[in-house]
């Protein structure tokens, strides 16, 4: 027996794929419906029988934006043997090699900007934020168990490790050339340690830059 398409779920992944692209490229405010489903290459019949508003595609595509999110740190976490080389992962990944004003960034700061009056994104993000901080309290329970922290302090620190990363990502899109990101690695990351009573060696590939070598006047 031939096996049936789900051609429901294929246009509903058109209509969010081809938000994604507009809303980047327009923002929120200027992304149309007309431009949606031309970008889409399908009528508003088509776009309003899976989306019966602007806000349910743009709650689409923030959860869409989200799952991929997702699905790449599982990808790029899955060779990490423990809950601090995840977390070592991760750290690496902000300071390092994050693309700035990426997809969710930019969804993100948009979200931020409009939850005073807009409770369906408040709640999005409380979301989503809550279980960052989950995963990083998990990452960092087994080195919280030996120092002898408590699940409420564990709670605590992943909500701070969390703002941290946070508020570099927000600096370094505003404005990529304002920090040492090598610095604020071994800072942040000296930071989580010295809480989890640890010492360690600086990261990999974070090393402190080499003094500038002297060189002697002639008769100095």
């Amino acid at each position: 027996m031939t096996e049936r398409v789900d051609v429901g779920s294929i246009r509903r992944a058109q209509v969010v794929e081809a938000a994604c692209r507009v809303i980047h490229r327009k923002g929120i405010q200027g992304a149309s419906l007309a431009e949606i489903e031309q970008e889409a290459e399908v009528s508003r019949g088509v776009l309003t029988y899976h989306f019966p508003s602007k806000e349910a595609i743009i709650l689409a595509v923030f959860d869409a934006t989200i799952a991929r999110m997702e699905a790449g740190a599982d990808a790029d976490l899955a060779a990490a043997k423990s809950g601090w080389e995840r977390l070592e992962t991760v750290l690496d990944f902000v300071l390092n090699r994050k693309p700035a004003n990426d997809e969710f960034d930019y969804l993100n700061y948009t979200f931020l900007a409009q939850m005073s009056h807009r409770e369906d994104f408040r709640t999005r993000l409380a979301a989503v934020n809550a279980d960052i901080r989950r995963r990083i309290a998990e990452d960092l329970s087994e080195e919280a168990g030996r120092a002898g922290l408590g699940p409420g302090e564990v709670r605590a620190l992943a909500a701070v490790v969390h703002a941290a990363m946070s508020g570099l990502i927000m600096q370094l899109n505003v404005d990529p050339g304002a920090i040492d990101r090598a610095a604020a690695h071994r800072a942040l990351r000296a930071m989580i340690l010295g809480i989890l009573g640890r010492d360690g060696a600086e990261p990999r590939g974070a090393g402190r830059p080499r003094a500038r070598r002297r060189v002697e006047k002639p008769g100095g």
